[in-house]
Order: structure tokens, then sequence, then C-alpha cells
């Protein structure tokens, strides 16, 4: 998997797109958001978490049925 900010480095036919509310280190949106600025690392670190999230909601959704 390439994590990237520049879209003219991403391979034509595996790109998918990764939308977050976070603010970007330096960017325009720091002061008035409640989130910390998070940079590349963090976000791909964020959305490595989603597997286990979602095996978590499968176990207790089949737990009560």
């Amino acid at each position: 998997m390439i994590a990237t900010l520049d879209p003219a480095t991403l391979p034509d036919k595996a790109t998918c797109y990764l939308a977050t509310n976070l603010p970007r280190p330096g960017g325009p949106r720091v002061a008035e958001s409640p989130h910390p600025p998070a940079d590349e690392a963090e976000l791909v670190r964020l959305y490595g978490l989603r597997h286990w999230v979602e095996q978590g909601y499968k176990q207790v959704k089949d737990e009560f049925g």
C-alpha cells in the first residue's frame, strides 16, 4: 500500500481516497478544529485501526443476533 498526499504519484488503477475531518499540520483549519492536526503517518495509522473496529463490531453483532 502506498500512502501519499500527491495524487500525481498514485497508480491509475489502484487508487482509493480517504476523506477525513482532521486538519493537516499548518493548515488553515487547525485553530478552529476541536481535533489535533494529523499528518500522513497518523492518517495511515488511524485507517489501519478500521479493520479491528469492524471485526469487533461483527463479533458483537453475532453475539446479539
